[in-house]
């Protein structure tokens, strides 16, 4: 056991912790399984049960459909059935629920928040908490399909479409599907230490472990080019060559074109234009490395192909409406 806690990085025993999951059907399957995958691992790893997971419903069938409909689930308890203190609790839905009205469902998580250390919601549960009151003034986020929605339906809410998870006082709200797994990871890393989220990542073989204030949608998601594969091979090239000086004219060398056609197609296939896309990669590439690692922003501009930090920072600002140097405050104090 000692060696487990070492490895954890914790200065002193990690005491067990209770998390209710609260599902209300039909839920998205990776958005209950994610997170729960997360915690089991977790228990596994520091061979000891850190965590007591336990499903709940508010609905009078155990039985937990999932959105799928070739999933299904056995909750424990109905939600009236919930005795005794919690820890942490994880509201889980799915997009066809997430607007259901349950005064029940909001009652008793209205009572829950004061008394509970944490209360998070996966995905679109945070149209669920925002019904029921709970992110009133608060910073919040969803789905990048649906923040434009919960906005609109709820004014009140401080809603944020960028992060991939969102901390308001006790109140955690994450983005689609594989947040559910960022959000997991960042609760273990709060209870157990940095050492044992990143095992847990490493074993369930993420390509990282992303911190909340990241993106949901990368530059080279939302402007992936849809048809020619030069265009297509032009782009994983850029990534991988930012801190070289990329003009127009080297990039319409390789891939065989003028100036001036190739700005063209480029425009045509990604909705951007060359200049602004490399930009946008730029400033991409330096938010991951300002979230995770601890180079200087003079450092992090070089390194991203900016000719100095003072460049970089009109360009963060222009992209991300702040300074790299108040992003990385921001990142550390969440």
């Amino acid at each position: 056991m000692a060696n487990n806690k070492k490895r954890t990085g914790a200065t002193t025993s990690i005491r067990r912790r209770r998390i209710v999951v609260v599902v209300v059907p039909p839920v998205e399957e990776l958005d209950l399984v994610g997170p729960m995958q997360v915690f089991g691992a977790a228990n596994r790893l520091y061979g000891k049960k850190i965590y007591s997971l336990e499903i709940a419903t508010n609905r009078k069938e155990l039985e937990v459909q999932g959105e799928g409909g070739m999933l299904s689930f056995l909750a424990q308890y109905r939600l009236k059935d919930v005795k005794g203190n919690i820890d942490s609790v994880l509201l889980v839905c799915g997009v066809a629920t997430r607007l259901a009205r349950d005064p029940t469902l909001s009652q008793w998580l209205t009572k829950i928040a004061p008394t509970t250390r944490r209360l998070g919601s996966v995905c679109v549960g945070s149209f669920v908490l925002a019904e029921a009151g709970l992110l009133n003034g608060k910073r919040a986020t969803s789905h990048w399909k649906f923040v434009s929605e919960l906005a609109k339906r709820h004014p009140q809410v401080k809603v944020e479409s960028s992060p991939i998870w969102v901390r308001d006082g006790n109140i955690y709200t994450s983005a689609g599907i594989s947040a559910g797994i960022d959000l997991a990871l960042a609760w273990v890393e709060e209870d157990c230490g940095s050492a044992l989220a990143h095992e847990i990542a490493r074993e369930l073989v993420l390509f990282l472990r992303r911190p909340g204030g990241q993106q949901q949608l990368s530059v080279s998601l939302t402007k992936q080019a849809s048809e020619m594969k030069n265009i297509q091979e032009l782009q994983v090239w850029i990534a991988d060559h930012l801190a070289k000086n990329l003009s127009v004219q080297l990039l319409a060398q390789r891939v065989a074109m003028s100036v001036r056609n190739f700005e063209r197609v480029f425009v045509r296939e990604t909705g951007c234009p060359p200049a602004r896309y490399l930009a946008q990669m730029r400033v991409e590439a330096a938010r991951r490395q300002l979230e995770d690692t601890d180079k200087s922003i003079e450092q992090i501009a070089r390194s991203c192909g900016f000719v100095n930090a003072d460049l970089m920072r009109r360009a963060f600002v222009r992209a991300v409406g702040t300074t790299p140097g108040r992003y990385r405050s921001r990142l550390s104090s969440t």
